[in-house]
């Protein structure tokens, strides 16, 4: 089982790509995406569509329009979990009281995940990728040897 949900993890490196290749003159646009990280476009849509809503990033419109991040020193990791993390624990399930005892100390224990992510923008993460150049910019080809 992993903790981040599929979609929290696909919208924390679609930030991040955005962040890191994109700019108001020269944004992302989502099929770049799509076809530089190997994703299914009907799994990023809505997850642009919510960064774009909680103003995390800016869309342009029209055929030169994509994405963006005006102020990655801005926005943190928190940001995004906040925008895709409605509940910590399920709320469907009563274990006689029990439950509420571990609710508590899971509430506690992300609130002080949740604590670690604000400390963590995206200028931060893409100074990161440059100086340890673990990534390469959007105009550089990446390999793919898929059949």
């Amino acid at each position: 089982m992993q903790m981040l949900s599929n979609k929290l993890y696909l919208a924390m490196n679609a930030a991040l790509f955005i962040a890191y290749n994109g700019t108001e003159d020269v944004p992302v646009s989502g099929s770049a995406i799509v076809d530089y990280c190997n994703l299914n476009k009907r799994a990023l849509e809505p997850i642009l569509q919510r960064l774009s809503g909680e103003g995390l990033i800016e869309s342009i419109k029209g055929a030169k329009g994509g994405y963006y991040m005006p102020r990655p020193d801005a926005v943190t990791l928190r940001d995004v979990a906040d925008a895709f993390i409605t509940d910590v624990v399920p709320q469907k399930h009563d274990f006689a009281g029990y439950n509420s005892v571990l609710d508590d100390k899971l509430e506690q224990c992300y609130d002080s995940w949740l604590d670690s992510l604000s400390d963590i923008s995206f200028k931060r993460l893409c100074h990161n990728a440059r100086t340890l150049g673990q990534v390469a910019p959007i105009n550089e080809p990446v390999l793919n040897f898929a059949i």
